[in-house]
């Protein structure tokens, strides 16, 4: 390492959301112990992308002289976050039809929304929305884009173009789906190839099947995503080969229960039924919302791990239930948080998920232990990286993974006074407080400003294309801008 390359992180706390048992691949503190969950006074030492030393600052500013300072002694250092779930497709369409529970709102919204997309509308959108989330201190996106597949250019590389200028980690996906589709199954799959080789060419994103939901996809092109999401074949035209592994997949799964009831008159079984009957689970599977389970659907994620992305404020906005999130967590369901989409949760900020998530499972239960603030922030963090199965490289500030992380303004009024390191990050502090959000070991956000895209331009490059695409799908009893 050298000054060039060296940086220490330094805070009054560091949570680095480290699991008791000792960390894969001798990684640990910088002697080679485990890393503790919270280190006093402690650094992250990162180089080259990677986290290569947790202590405390003291230790490590003395071992690494040559090492940049960022951070101050009463900040805190958490792991970025990771968000489990959400539509850069919603980019341009923030703020509308929140009057409509899910189905209505589909039908009402997002169904004349998705055959007007275009690429440019899915890489403006897709910078609009991911310079909230990094504010808010999300360094990992699982994306899925809902639109029908392009006629002349394919759309969702600029999902990935985007994200590559924001410096923002993303687990990309489009939401496939030919019931109802105009262009057919072979588009379809086009569609999620172009996106394959798009990630396969990024420095920081990776590609996922997306099924959108079990019943918008007929039998055939079931089964067609199922061999591409477990053995990577079966994609577009271009023989794509994934390997033995697949891509893995992100679904929605039983958000409401008209779904619940539609799949039980179609198949005579749950969607999540169905989807292991299928043989989908076969592949690392990431599942949407999951509210409306009974105990034999919770046991199915449990003994086929699933991971389950709890989106609290969009299940709250569209009346869609509360997921039964401690039930899942106590049969080993990993779970994580998710903001979902800019239409369907307004706001793309995690610290409101994060606070929802906690409030949510108090006032359900009736019990303030429900969840505590530690707990949120656990699966805001390594709870999401191991929902994705991506435990290994993110989500924790632990040696050998990747450099992902934020830093919380300890000098902020609502951080003066830290009690409790967790419940100050879950309950007291806000969006506004994260001071810089490092990705890669690149900073995205300083001073509480994205670095890496021009916001003003950005938003003005937005507004055109939100008019002309709110116009198009004939949203003027909805929309201000189509009138």
């Amino acid at each position: 390492m050298t000054a060039m390359t060296a940086t220490l992180i330094r805070g009054g706390w560091v949570l680095t959301a480290a699991t008791p048992r000792p960390a894969a691949s001798g990684a640990g503190t910088a002697d080679g112990a485990a890393t503790p969950a919270v280190v006093r006074h402690g650094a992250v030492l990162i180089a080259d992308g990677v986290v290569q030393a947790v202590g405390t600052f003291a230790e490590l500013s003395a071992a690494h002289p040559e090492a940049r300072v960022h951070g101050g002694p009463n900040d805190i250092v958490t792991p970025g976050f990771v968000n489990t779930h959400g539509h850069f497709s919603e980019g341009l369409i923030t703020g509308i039809a929140s009057q409509y529970t899910l189905w209505e709102w589909i039908s009402a919204l997002i169904n004349p929304v998705s055959p007007h997309l275009d690429r440019e509308m899915a890489y403006t959108g897709t910078l609009l929305a991911g310079m909230q989330m990094l504010q808010s201190g999300i360094t990992t996106a699982n994306d899925m884009f809902v639109t029908d597949p392009g006629i002349r250019e394919p759309i969702t590389p600029g999902v990935v173009e985007a994200l590559d200028e924001l410096n923002l980690r993303g687990v990309v996906s489009f939401g496939a789906g030919d019931m109802g589709s105009t262009r057919g199954i072979d588009a379809e799959f086009d569609e999620h190839e172009a996106l394959r080789e798009a990630a396969a060419a990024s420095r920081l994103s990776t590609f996922r099947v997306g099924i959108g939901a079990v019943g918008g996809q007929s039998d055939a092109m079931f089964e067609r995503s199922i061999e591409l999401a477990v053995n990577g074949v079966g994609g577009g035209g271009h023989g794509t080969d994934a390997g033995p592994a697949g891509f893995g997949v992100h679904i929605h799964l039983q958000e409401i229960r008209e779904e619940v009831t539609a799949t039980m008159q179609r198949k005579g079984l749950t969607a999540i039924g169905y989807s292991e009957k299928a043989g989908l689970f076969e592949a690392p599977t990431l599942a949407a919302h999951c509210v409306w389970l009974d105990r034999a659907d919770r046991d199915i994620l449990a003994r086929n791990r699933v991971g389950v992305a709890h989106n609290p404020v969009s299940n709250m906005i569209l009346a869609s239930g509360v997921a039964p999130v401690a039930e899942l967590r106590q049969l080993g369901v990993d779970v994580g948080i998710g903001v979902d989409g800019p239409a369907s949760n307004d706001s793309q900020d995690m610290m409101q998920a994060v606070k929802s998530a906690a409030l949510l499972a108090r006032v359900h239960h009736q019990q303030a232990t429900a969840m505590s603030a530690e707990e949120a922030f656990e699966l805001a963090t390594i709870g999401g990286a191991r929902a994705l199965r991506m435990q290994d490289t993110i989500g924790s500030l632990e040696p050998g993974k990747a450099a992902d992380l934020i830093v919380f303004d300890g000098d902020a009024p609502a951080l003066a006074n830290v009690h409790d390191p967790f419940q100050a990050i879950v309950f007291a502090a806000g969006a506004r407080d994260i001071a810089s959000v490092w990705v890669d070991g690149r900073p995205s956000v300083m001073a509480g400003e994205v670095v890496t895209v021009d916001a003003r331009d950005t938003v003005e490059r937005s507004r055109p294309l939100a008019r002309r695409l709110v116009r198009a799908a004939g949203l003027g009893h909805l929309s201000e801008l189509a009138r």
